[in-house]
């Protein structure tokens, strides 16, 4: 009824809708990528004869293997829902897409190419549709075409000649996914047009796709840059070292082309930077030690506490939120200040592929991860020419020291698509020609080291590198992290009234400025601790603000403070901005002295926490304006 070849066909179509389908849907992707497995293994019990499997693979499941570890030796058995269908050891599965890596031909994984290839434009296209579009379009499309009041909505990116235009993320949950996904994609596109636009008579003979593919590259590059997942940009521009590496040609034919490409970059970088807010703040945040970035700090911090106890072992599958609490409840005991920003701060996984790994698994996942990454990319030596296409296996590897990106089903499968399409075998023949120009290799001082690859040392280097940093930058001591933010009437930063915090001397506003407002946020109004109940905070909540005599000419001639109260739910999660209200507005008169401001926490009690904050208005008579400076410690005490 069935010619031998029948389930293996089927499972190719299967495979190729995988590839095309995964920019759309993580269930279509997840559907299509069983299937095509249920259809390989069809096939081998049809010919019995079972597929092959690879080092890579073993190593990957022995991986995942090392997460049950804990689990078992503590419980003496294993909970199926906890430890296996919602933990970590969940996603072993997708590890299983390797076995189409030998059985799959040469001609077939060419034909697998131009899916991913496929899957790329649809990429680019519902890219280019969410930046204009101001919906979700995932959540747009599961509610029947139509916006359901309360759902997120995306973010706005910026207005050019009265158009909104708003963070593409596709048809993904978050810009981060699709970051990762553009890593994967894209390259396909690149390779495509490199080899169309390499020579004039293929250029010539094929100009229509040359176009597409020219226009495809240039705004899935566009995309990249307006989707702002720093990690992924930071990927790539390390990952050029290795592309760089596997060039024939000389550093002197190269060396034109790689400066003419960094300042276009730059440039690009630049002009983002000067003209949208988002991006700017993208950036600044990267260098700034006390911002929205705390949350990266306080993951490291809880990581490498985690690790300090659990290094042999590991935590096992599905137990880091748990252990994080451990850690953070005698932080917030001995810091109350700091109860919010644990409180806010993702602790399903790690932010970091290796270590959430090697934290899940300990010594073991650390053997089995190398051995691993040294088996991918030992295979990925091997693509020579492909080498490109398969850029993006080596952008999520530098990446993920920035993300979980392998434990994103959305980008986890698409990965493991395209590491079963690498080449199984390859002899690289040098020419006469290349032996003649210099290797960049001998620009990098590297020597090979019996049969590990560049690219295995590259990555462990960098691994290494990304370990160290984020230990070094986990040692900010607590106290250090706590932060009183000061915002503008509609609660963007306010970086002239930051200085005025805790500052050392009054701060010099723009000349002539009369008039003066910002609001400070203040420290909660209840005690609360992970795993108790809030009770109204005993002490009250205060701040002075100081007046220096010498320059009392320069400060404010008139003084209000607002006490407000604000919500303190986790705005990520509910998907909306905290509720504000003024309780109440004190003058204060001008007296020469400091003033301390206090407010009984109590004051309009409501069950849930709520932040007691400040307003300032001032106003000034001089043309030489100054902010006074307010003192205020951790807890507001």
């Amino acid at each position: 009824m069935f010619g031998k070849e029948t389930f293996h066909k089927i499972s190719l179509v299967f495979l190729a809708l995988f590839f095309i389908l995964s920019p759309f849907s993580i269930s279509l992707s997840q559907i299509f990528a069983g299937t095509s497995l249920f259809f390989l293994f069809a096939s081998a019990i049809q010919k019995r004869k079972l597929p092959h499997l690879s080092l890579t693979l073993v190593f990957w499941i022995g991986l995942y293997l090392s997460f049950l570890f804990i689990p078992f030796l503590e419980n003496q058995s294993i909970n199926w829902k906890k430890d296996i269908v919602k933990s970590e050891f969940g996603d072993v599965w997708m590890g299983f897409l390797l076995l189409h890596h030998s059985s799959l031909t040469p001609l077939e994984k060419k034909q697998m190419h131009r899916a991913v290839f496929l899957g790329a434009v649809f990429l680019v296209i519902s890219g280019l549709i969410s930046l204009f579009f101001h919906y979700r379009l995932a959540l747009f499309v599961m509610d029947g075409f139509r916006y359901v009041e309360g759902k997120r909505l995306p973010h706005l990116l910026a207005h050019v000649k009265g158009i909104s235009l708003y963070l593409p993320i596709g048809f993904q949950s978050t810009h981060l996914t699709y970051g990762g996904l553009l890593a994967l994609y894209l390259p396909s596109v690149w390779e495509k047009t490199y080899r169309l636009w390499k020579h004039d008579a293929i250029r010539f003979l094929f100009w229509k796709t040359s176009l597409v593919s020219l226009l495809v590259s240039g705004l899935g590059f566009l995309l990249l840059v307006w989707n702002q997942s720093r990690s992924i940009w930071i990927g790539f521009f390390f990952v050029g070292f290795l592309v760089l590496q596997k060039r024939k040609g000389s550093l002197r034919n190269i060396l034109p082309w790689l400066v003419a490409f960094v300042f276009f970059i730059l440039a690009i970088f630049i002009l983002f930077y000067h003209t949208n807010w988002i991006f700017q703040r993208a950036i600044d945040d990267v260098f700034a030690k006390r911002s929205l970035e705390n949350q990266r700090i306080w993951i490291h911090k809880m990581n490498f506490s985690i690790l300090k106890e659990h290094f042999l072992l590991g935590i096992g599958a599905g137990n880091y939120g748990e252990q994080f609490t451990n850690v953070a409840i005698p932080i917030v005991k001995e810091f109350p200040a700091l109860y919010y920003d644990l409180f806010i701060t993702p602790k399903s996984h790690a932010h970091f592929d290796f270590l959430h790994d090697v934290l899940m698994g300990g010594m073991f996942a650390l053997c089995f991860y190398l051995g691993f990454l040294y088996f991918v990319t030992k295979q990925l030596d091997q693509t020579n020419g492909k080498f490109l296409f398969f850029l993006g296996i080596f952008v999520i590897f530098v990446a993920g020291s920035f993300q979980c990106y392998l434990l994103d089903d959305e980008v986890l499968l698409p990965f493991m698509g395209l590491l079963a399409l690498l080449p199984r075998k390859h002899n690289v023949v040098q020419t006469k020609k290349q032996i003649k120009h210099i290797a960049i290799s001998k620009f990098l001082v590297w020597q090979s080291l019996g049969k590990v690859s560049f690219s295995f040392v590259f990555l462990v280097l960098w691994l290494s590198l990304s370990v160290t940093t984020t230990y070094l930058w986990s040692r900010t001591e607590p106290e250090d992290l706590i932060l009183h933010r000061s915002r503008t009437k509609d609660n963007f930063p306010s970086p002239l009234s930051q200085l005025s915090i805790g500052a050392t001397k009054p701060v010099p506003l723009p000349p002539n400025t009369k008039e003066w407002y910002f609001k400070l946020s203040g420290c909660l109004d209840k005690e609360v601790n992970f795993r108790t109940k809030a009770v109204v905070r005993k002490k009250p909540i205060q701040l002075k603000l100081l007046w220096d005599s010498e320059l009392k000419e320069h400060l404010p001639n008139s003084i209000r403070v607002e006490i407000r109260k604000r919500e303190s739910f986790d705005q990520d999660k509910e998907y909306k901005v905290h509720g504000e209200r003024v309780l109440k507005t004190i003058s204060l008169p001008i007296t020469g002295k400091d003033h301390l401001v206090t407010v009984d926490p109590s004051d309009q009690f409501q069950e849930k926490p709520e932040f007691v904050d400040f307003g300032f208005w001032y106003e000034w008579v001089s043309s030489t304006p100054y902010l006074p400076r307010i003192q205020i410690n951790g807890n507001c005490e």
